[in-house]
């Protein structure tokens, strides 16, 4: 851990002020947000606590409102299966009635039934069957019950034997029915007079609830075990969704129709039933979220506002240090003439403008010394390239006029002529000053004027092959730096040798170097000698002119990754090699 963040403060000191600033503001932006949200969520978190303890209690008041009412119903109810008036008619219904008489009683209970019809407002019918299954009706009669409800209603009054018994219609959200057995009570016999159905309208006594205005006002849905038997309009459940309360009171986060809801719950010893209250999640905290987006909204303007700020006032500091840093770069890439780009603006008198003035006029004084040093060094190359060239010539046209004089004097023939021609022409582009850089043709020209002179010196005792592109003829190359290779290789090689000696010369280029190589077939030079000579930890044989001459011209013409190279090759011999730079200018 230390490791890293000893990493991360490395990167950010390397960093530019504008990332620093950035960076810095946006973390102090990020830590104030952090402590603010989570001072802001604690303080919600207890408010979400008070919603869900008050959403609870509205639903406690629902359901006990709720029984309530069911509870008057089960008096009016109970109040009918006692009524005399009734239990004398329905006595009398038992017997042998005629039509008139049947008409005259069925009139007489259905009045005494309309009167307790009209005692409770949530009383949708009240159905009376006799004995004999005959229906007597008060009340609506627009939604009439099924022989299969009745059926279920007259076995489960039969079971319970004269106690009230609530029956959930399926089918009819809402539609509960108050059933009872009838018996008689005169006499205390309790002969069985018929069954009485009170059906209520629970779906009006919920829509009659007061219910508080705002987030915790949910909708209702009841349950018996986990069959839903009502549930409020404006809720939408799907089929196959169950409500499964794990305990008698509490609440939840439930995923209903893909939208996050709070899910309330009671459960009353009334019927066992359970009294749910369903509150999407959006509609109880909207005021909530809408207060965290505005928060972020309003920190997100303030982060915009300080870092535009910030930057524009930083800028006026950063912005010429950048351009001061650029063109410290640009100078050190050796372009002096940067500094004349320079803002002008800058040159107040406050500190920016003074470190542009000392810069300014430090660049132009060392600008100055550079340009008199680079004139005054590049005499001194031009001295040395001269002087080192000058030396090559005494040394190559001493050997030259010694075989000129041993072969006159050993054959006195007529090819002197040809040899002192070709001499004449290797002396006359030796010894000119006039150009120091000739094409390799030119060179190839020289060599071979020194080749002619060799070949009558030694006549057949070596053999010379030349192997050059021709696209590499027109390429500049420093005067005589091939003629010292070969006449050195004549003289450790040729020279010393009984057998025909081979020489090859040749040349290719790779990537945008020139590469010329000499190889023979003598017996090698170690190239740690050629570097102790070079040292002066060897004095060499001879005037040590030659191969360290020719390294020194070209470095002085080229650079120091150009040059001579030397190596014994595998068999028997060395090779050569120099290494110009592959131009035409």
């Amino acid at each position: 851990m230390k490791k890293k963040w000893s990493k991360f403060a490395n990167i950010y000191k390397k960093l530019k002020l504008n990332a620093k600033l950035f960076i810095t503001i946006t973390l102090i932006m990020l830590t104030t947000l952090v402590f603010v949200l989570g001072g802001l969520q604690y303080s919600f978190s207890l408010y979400d606590e008070q919603l869900y303890a008050k959403s609870s209690q509205v639903l406690m008041m629902s359901s006990d409102s709720i029984e309530e009412e069911l509870e008057r119903v089960e008096e009016v109810n109970y109040n009918i299966a006692v009524d005399p008036q009734i239990q004398k008619i329905l006595m009398e219904l038992q017997g042998n009635v005629n039509k008139y008489d049947f008409y005259r009683l069925e009139q007489e209970l259905e009045d005494e039934l309309a009167k307790y019809v009209g005692s409770e407002k949530y009383i949708q019918s009240i159905y009376l069957f006799d004995l004999a299954g005959r229906e007597f009706l008060a009340g609506s009669s627009s939604n009439p019950i099924k022989k299969t409800d009745k059926d279920l209603a007259f076995k489960q009054a039969d079971k319970d034997d004269g106690e009230n018994h609530w029956m959930v219609i399926d089918g009819n959200n809402g539609d509960l029915m108050s059933v009872r057995l009838i018996r008689s009570y005169e006499n205390l016999n309790f002969e069985r007079l018929g069954h009485l159905i009170v059906r209520v309208d629970l779906d009006k006594i919920v829509r009659d609830l007061p219910k508080p205005q705002g987030e915790i006002a949910g909708n209702i849905v009841m349950t018996k075990g986990n069959q839903i038997f009502y549930s409020e309009k404006g809720i939408n459940l799907p089929k196959d969704y169950q409500l499964r309360a794990k305990n008698d009171q509490g609440y939840g986060i439930e995923n209903i129709n893909g939208e996050r809801t709070i899910v309330n719950h009671i459960k009353t010893d009334f019927q066992e039933w359970t009294y749910w209250s369903i509150i999407p999640f959006n509609m109880m905290f909207s005021k909530i979220t809408a207060a965290k987006y505005t928060l972020v909204s309003v920190f997100m303007f303030m982060f915009v506002l300080l870092i535009t700020l910030g930057f524009n006032f930083l800028r006026k500091i950063t912005n010429p240090i950048l351009d001061l840093a650029t063109t410290m770069q640009e100078v050190q890439k050796g372009d002096f003439t940067v500094v004349h780009s320079l803002d002008p603006s800058m040159s107040h008198e406050d500190e920016i403008g003074i470190l542009y003035q000392n810069f300014k006029t430090m660049i132009e004084k060392i600008d100055e010394l550079i340009q008199e040093n680079y004139s005054k060094q590049l005499l001194i190359k031009e001295t040395e390239f001269k002087a080192l060239q000058a030396q090559i010539n005494p040394h190559f046209l001493y050997n030259t006029l010694e075989s000129i004089n041993w072969l006159a004097r050993t054959n006195k023939q007529e090819q002197i002529s040809n040899m002192v021609q070709a001499l004449s022409h290797l002396l006359r582009n030796s010894l000119s000053f006039k150009n120091d850089i000739i094409t390799f043709k030119e060179e190839l020209d020289i060599v071979s004027s020194y080749i002619t002179i060799q070949k009558y010196r030694f006549d057949d005792k070596f053999h010379f092959q030349m192997d050059i592109p021709f696209f590499v003829a027109k390429y500049k190359i420093p005067k005589l730096i091939l003629q010292p290779i070969l006449e050195n290789t004549f003289k450790h090689v040729v020279e010393s040798s009984v057998d025909t000696s081979f020489i090859k010369l040749s040349a290719y280029q790779q990537e945008g170097k020139l590469f010329i190589r000499i190889e023979d077939n003598g017996p090698g030079i170690d190239p740690l000698i050629i570097q102790k000579v070079k040292e002066g930890k060897v004095k060499p044989r001879g005037t040590g002119i030659g191969l360290n001459n020719i390294d020194d011209r070209i470095k002085l013409y080229s650079g120091e990754q150009y040059g001579l190279k030397i190596e014994n090759l595998s068999g028997k011999g060395t090779a050569i090699t120099v290494v110009l730079p592959a131009q035409t200018g």
